[in-house]
């Protein structure tokens, strides 16, 4: 595999200096070009995590799902969020279950039943690689994907992208913004996003100065370096109804947050997790300016576009 990635980087290099990466200027949401991303594809409990099936379906729904990205042992990419099979993987050993997937090869791994945690009606589900999920991809490119790497190192996720030509349909995913410009290097087509990863406990004045200072932080981080590389940008926010102002960080903040965000041609997006079915909280995201959301709740979030497309 060192070999593969080797040879990606140097082609990655060789391509970016014949034409580098331009930042496009921010086009202003329209009605018509709503998108969600879902988490894990099937968000909590739709359909099974991370499964082809599940990519299928919610690309048929018209959103883009998300696929985590880990390694196998023996170096082959697979979709799968957790660490372990502890949580999803059914009628296997207790030690096949907690060991880290890092610590498995895919031949330990590739029959084991992913899907009837969910219910029996999902026992034939089984692991999807990134090569399965991208040969699905290929020839459709309205099928987008947010790719969350958890341990699939870019370079690997270029190539096996541009194996089935579909890099212009990946958004590279992560909350360490540096790896950013290094994807951008190697595949300056592909797209990105950055995830501001924050999850307060309430929406006590404290907690919102801390998570405000987080995402400062991060904004102010990017752009120092202009944004080098990054498509789009991911704030958590939590919503609690009793408060005058619902959100943290704050309505203020958000307001600014995006603007800065649109200033560097960078799309705003944003996750609630607190009221993931409220159609009036997501309804005042959007009227802050959020130009995307992710959600666990891909069914709630079909009906939700229609009021806003």
């Amino acid at each position: 595999m060192k070999k593969t990635i080797m040879t990606i980087l140097c082609a990655g290099t060789m391509s970016a200096l014949a034409g580098q990466w331009e930042k496009p200027a921010w086009i202003p949401r329209e009605k018509g070009l709503y998108r969600s991303q879902i988490h894990r594809g099937g968000g909590k409990a739709s359909r099974p995590d991370n499964s082809l099936e599940t990519f299928l379906w919610c690309w048929g729904l018209g959103f883009a799902p998300e696929a985590d990205a880990r390694l196998t042992k023996d170096g082959v990419a697979i979709a799968m969020h957790d660490g372990t099979l502890k949580r999803i993987g059914r009628g296997i050993t207790d030690k096949l279950a907690k060991t880290p997937i890092k610590d498995l090869t895919w031949e330990e791994i590739r029959d084991v039943d992913t899907g009837s945690y969910l219910g029996a009606e999902y026992g034939t589900t089984r692991l999807a690689t990134m090569e399965a999920v991208f040969a699905a991809m290929k020839g459709r490119p309205e099928r987008l994907l947010y790719v969350d790497e958890k341990g699939a190192p870019p370079e690997l996720i270029a190539e096996l992208a541009e194996k089935f030509g579909v890099i212009e349909q990946i958004y590279y995913t992560s909350s360490k913004w540096q790896l950013i410009p290094r994807w951008r290097k190697i595949a300056p087509k592909g797209r990105s996003m950055v995830w501001l990863g924050n999850f307060p406990k309430n929406n006590e004045p404290a907690s919102i100065a801390k998570t405000e200072a987080f995402v400062q932080q991060r904004l102010d981080e990017m752009a120092a370096v202009g944004f080098d590389g990054i498509d789009q940008v991911q704030i958590h926010v939590r919503t609690d109804l009793t408060k005058e102002d619902p959100f943290c960080p704050s309505t203020p903040f958000l307001k600014r947050a995006v603007e800065l965000l649109h200033k560097h041609g960078v799309s705003a997006q944003t996750v609630t997790w607190t009221e993931g079915t409220n159609a009036d909280v997501h309804k005042k995201l959007w009227d802050i300016g959020f130009d995307h959301f992710t959600s666990d709740y891909p069914e709630f979030f079909a009906e939700f576009a229609k009021t806003i497309r």
